[in-house]
Order: C-alpha cells, then structure tokens, then sequence
C-alpha cells in the first residue's frame, strides 16, 4: 500500500500525506456541500501527474454537461479529456433498473478497458436507492464494496448524507476512509466544515476542519494546533522599543515572550505596538503586522507621525502587514496564512492589534479562546516575539483584562488607563506579571509624544489609581486641612 496525494489543497496536511492506495473513500455530506466537485478536482490533479483516471456519473445527464460544469473551476484542463487522461461516464436509467449485477458489471468492464488508478463513482447512495427495499440496497452496498477491494485502485465515493444518517448506512463501515463535509449558517455568515469520521491504517488530525469553494475549487484549512515539541526556553532579551518600559521590565522581553498590552480607548496601544515593530526592524528583524480593524496604510500614516518610515520598511521587506476583514474572517485559513507568511520572510516579531476583535469573528468562546492559545503557542515555539493588544470597554471602575481567560498564555501583562487626577486626564501603566523575570511594582505616568510614548516617573500620593479615578488619601487631606494627624 502507498500513500497518493489526495489533489485537494491543505488536505493532504490533514491526513498526513493523502489518500492509501488501494483504498475507498467516501466523500459524504449535504446537499451543496462540494462533493462531486472535490471527487473532480482530486481525478484532474491526479491526471496533471500522469495517472489514468475514470468518473462514473449515477445520475443520467448527458456527460457534455458534466464537463460544462466542473470547466468552471481552475483546476479544469480540457486537453486531459481530449488525451483521455480522464473519461466520463454515466450509468443510465434503465441500467440502474436492471439489476445489481448488470451496474457492477458495466463498472468493471470500463475497468477492464482503460485500467485507471482513481475511479470516482457520484453519488453511490443513488444506486442504492434504485433498489425496492432498504434490505436490498444494504445487499448492494455490500456486493459493490466486496467487488471494489479485488480493483486494486483508488475508488471514491460521493453521497449525500447527514453525520446522523451516515452512522445508519452500511458504507460507514465498508469503506476504508470517510470524509464529512458541510456547509452551517453562523450568524450571517455561511461556514463549511470537513471532518475525518475514519482512516483506515493512517493517523490524521482529528476535529473539525474548514474549507473554502471557490473558482480555484476546494481549500481545506486543518485546524490550528498547539506545538508539542518545545526548543530551550532563550534567555537574550529585546527591546519593546520604549525605553522606558525596557526598564521596568528589567532588560526588556525574553525573545520567545507574549506581551499582552491591555487598556481602554486611547491609551495608545497601537503606538506601543508601532514602538515594537519599529524597533525590530530598525535592527533588522523582519516583522508581521496583524490586524482586523486597522488598514495597512492607516498604520502607515500613523507611524509617519511619530517619524517612522513603514512604508520603506515595508519595500525593504521588514515589515509585512496582514489585514483582514472581520466579516471575512476565517479561523483556519488565517492560521495558514500567518504560519506562510512567518516561514517565507523568517518573521521575527509579531504585532497582533485587536485581539478583542475575535469576539465578532469568533462567537463560539471555546473555538476562540483554543484558536489563540494555538496561535500563540506557535509563535513562542518558532523563538518569535509577540505584543498583542486587547481592549477594555470600561473606563473608570472596575476591569477584566480581556474577555477571555487568557492571562495564563501571555507571559506579560501590561495594563494602560485613562486616569483623572485633579480633574485633568492623564495616561498611567502598570505591570501586572512578568513570568521568569523581575519587574517595577511601581504605577508609572506615560505621555504620547511627536516622538511616540514617554514613560515618566511613578505616580505617588494617590490611590485608586488603576481604577481611573485617582484620588488622594483621607489620612492626607485631613493633615492637609487641619494640620495634624487624624
């Protein structure tokens, strides 16, 4: 037995390689999910590299518009049909009528004439569902998938079925692997799923997995995964790119480091993260900028502002930006495109700006909160520093860092407030954990410059500080007003 490539982009990640051959697979799930047109785009990838292949349609329409259909996608190549790379066939009405015998014979005479290596039949259930009664369909099922394992070729299956109605159907345990795909409403957004239900003699990665349709056909994007194997943790520190917080970080972050800078609106935690990016790649670090809010060119202009040249940088190929549209938003095809992007240019330092935009793209909590635990976990385990910024809704009173429990993963945490003092506003931080280093316990005042952020000295003599309210001590205002102790 060997391992063949599935001919469907990201898949072959999922189960680790591709397809055994000789196997049966059965390409299950609802209506409109893309089951005939991934049993097509795995047959014309395979017949690009030179294998003969066979496509048997059990719904009787002419094969003309068969080819009218799948000529839509990219990955359709006219001159494979016209070399007979690939051959289309379709079983008729009256041979379905005929009989079990009859259908498996005209299978394998087309067999025996072009000996091809992939043979997809779509959709099997159809000509299970010729038969009178479900104890004959079940006979049939059996007797084709009998037969199939003396073809010596890889053979797909395509039906139509729920999860619940495919553990009902004898194919469930026939075949030898069973993918599930479909497509779900989550709020107004239209999401497709693929999952290995089983592999016979092959690891995968199991869960649930997401995939695109589009005109280059299908994209399976395998679901994000925390690292198991870890490198030793590195001791040389970098430098945020604010001096001020280098200090009280006592050197800076450890270089596999997760920052997380946490404030509300307007406490500049885009500008520490400009700070951060600026930094690295004035040294020559190559740099990732992340966002779901933020354009590339705001991010530009805004970093002029403070004399730093993105735009050069970017020409230069130390910096790259990665935006996408909350609407947009794909979990797993985003994940792909980091972990491309991190390997392609050797990304050193990561910006992520808006963690809390996760929430609108991300409703389900749990699938949230393990896509950036994941991420992150990534990250540290390539040696890349990471500053993620998250923000806090309430502007006086009481706070939660994030909407997640996300304080474990970071190993910095950082925490910005407005804060009123005397009736002026005005911009304090403080480091609330610093895991494997010492840190300045104090509340320090920061100002954004024309130059960027400026810490300052810590903020003494008043309480309620963090809580945006700051306020002088009782004990002070009595001796202030009466001259002794109270």
């Amino acid at each position: 037995m060997k391992t063949v490539p599935t001919g469907i982009k990201g898949l072959d990640l999922v189960l680790n390689g591709g397809f055994n051959h000789p196997s049966t697979i059965l390409v299950a799930g609802t209506a409109g999910a893309g089951k005939t047109t991934m049993a097509m785009q795995s047959l014309f990838n395979a017949a690009k590299t030179g294998e003969d292949c066979l496509f048997i349609s059990a719904i009787s329409e002419p094969v003309a518009m068969m080819e009218s259909f799948v000529s839509n996608y990219a990955f359709f190549d006219y001159s494979l049909l016209e070399r007979k790379k690939i051959r289309l066939f379709n079983i008729e009405e009256e041979l379905l009528k005929s009989g079990t015998t009859d259908v498996i014979q005209f299978i394998e005479e087309k067999i025996r004439m072009y000996k091809p290596s992939r043979l997809v039949i779509d959709p099997v259930t159809v000509l299970a569902e010729s038969k009178e009664n479900e104890h004959e369909q079940r006979l049939f099922l059996f007797d084709l998938l009998t037969r199939m394992k003396s073809w010596n070729q890889l053979v797909m299956l395509t039906g139509e079925f729920t999860m619940d109605s495919l553990k009902e159907s004898p194919l469930s345990y026939l075949v030898d692997c069973i993918l599930h795909i479909s497509e779900v409403m989550v709020g107004e957004k239209s999401e497709r799923y693929l999952s290995v239900v089983k592999m016979r003699g092959r690891s995968y990665i199991s869960g649930r997995h997401t995939y695109k349709l589009s005109n280059e056909g299908i994209t399976v994007f395998p679901r994000l995964l925390p690292e198991t194997e870890f490198k030793a943790a590195p001791t040389l520190r970098i430098s945020t790119g604010v001096e001020g917080l280098d200090r009280m970080l006592k050197g800076g972050l450890f270089k596999d480091n997760v920052i997380l800078l946490s404030g509300g609106p307007g406490t500049g935690k885009t500008v520490f993260g400009l700070h951060f990016v600026n930094d690295g790649a004035g040294k020559g670090e190559p740099c990732l900028v992340i966002s779901l809010e933020e354009w590339p060119a705001k991010l530009i202009r805004n970093a002029k502002s403070f004399g730093w040249d993105f735009e050069q940088l970017e020409k230069n190929g130390l910096i790259k930006f990665l935006y996408i549209s909350p609407v947009l938003f794909n979990a797993d095809e985003h994940a792909m495109l980091i972990k491309g992007i991190l390997k392609e240019n050797n990304i050193k330092r990561v910006f992520f700006n808006g963690i809390n935009n996760l929430e609108t793209t991300l409703p389900d909590s749990i699938k949230r909160r393990d896509y950036i635990h994941s991420l992150v976990n990534y990250f540290s385990a390539q040696d890349i520093t990471t500053l993620l910024t998250s923000e806090i809704p309430e502007l006086f009173g009481a706070i939660r860092l994030t909407h997640e429990a996300f304080s474990g993963t970071a190993d910095v945490i950082v925490l910005l407030r407005q804060v009123e003092v005397e009736g002026q506003m005005r911009k304090a931080l403080s480091i609330l954990k610093s895991r494997g280093s010492d840190h300045d316990k104090e509340i320090r005042e920061y100002e954004i410059t024309d130059k960027g952020i400026e810490v300052k000295v810590a903020i003494k003599g008043y309480e309620n500080v963090l809580a945006g309210m700051a306020r002088r001590p009782p004990s002070d205002v009595f001796r202030e007003m009466f001259g002794g102790k109270k």
